[in-house]
């Protein structure tokens, strides 16, 4: 009988993990950095989903620096093949209740796509202008910011490098910046 319970209870644990993993960080962001919002009704916190209701705050829209960084021997191999570093930006959110906008492949309605590349180690600059701001009420809750590198792949059909992808609020980005390391595949 305990062994069951047991069971059921690990199970119950394990499912609650992969749901949790799998939630968007929308939320607003505490003095603490955690991704949480305070119902007005009660002094309890509440999951993002409902904190970004329509009725939640309006959108944070701020300019962000991304910088990819390639280690010597990233830099080095890359190089000699002839290679560049393929950084592709996107900015969208979940689409607003009713909404008639387009989705991309993530869901998202997009705000902003851009495609750059780079000899190697770099950075880019996205200004608050660069952002379409007329699509802000297409969507509910935080922009989400997301940027994918990888080696541009004109001389090989193979990807060199083995970058972190990268996937926040684009106001928790702006804060901080976005650190892209770029190692090579091994």
């Amino acid at each position: 009988m305990k062994l069951n319970a047991l069971t059921k209870m690990t199970a119950f644990l394990a499912l609650a993990v992969l749901l949790a993993s799998c939630a968007r960080r929308e939320a607003d962001t505490d003095a603490d950095g955690d991704q949480t919002a305070t119902a007005s009704s009660a002094d309890q916190t509440v999951p993002a989903q409902v904190a970004n209701s329509p009725a939640g705050p309006p959108p944070e829209v701020t300019g962000v620096k991304i910088e990819v960084t390639l280690p010597p021997d990233a830099e080095q191999a890359l190089a000699s093949a002839g290679e560049k570093v393929r950084v592709e930006v996107i900015l969208g959110g979940d689409p607003a209740p009713g909404s008639s906008a387009p989705t991309n492949e993530f869901g998202l309605v997009e705000l902003l796509k851009d495609v750059h590349e780079l000899d190697g180690s770099g950075t880019l600059q996205f200004a608050e202008e660069d952002v379409d701001q007329s699509r802000l009420d297409e969507i509910v809750g935080q922009p989400q910011l997301m940027v994918n590198a990888m080696s541009a792949m004109k001389s090989s059909s193979t990807n060199m490098l083995a970058c972190a992808f990268y996937w926040d609020t684009l106001s928790k980005a702006g804060r901080e910046g976005v650190r892209i390391e770029c190692p090579l595949t091994k």
